[in-house]
């Protein structure tokens, strides 16, 4: 089974693509309106995801 990051943070969502990490989908949330970026969880998204922490302490 596959899991998902649902990105709100457009900060973290355009960094991950300079890691070249590539959304799924870019979609408007029903209830809040709000726009996200879809991931799929994988080792190279846990690593950049872990950079981007680390930068941002």
């Amino acid at each position: 089974m596959k899991n998902y990051f649902f990105c709100y943070n457009k900060r973290v969502s355009d960094f991950l693509k300079t890691k070249n990490i590539h959304h799924i989908t870019v979609a408007q949330d029903p209830k809040t309106m709000k726009i996200f970026s879809l991931f799929e969880i994988n080792e190279p998204f846990k690593k950049a995801l872990d950079e981007y922490k680390a930068q941002s302490k």
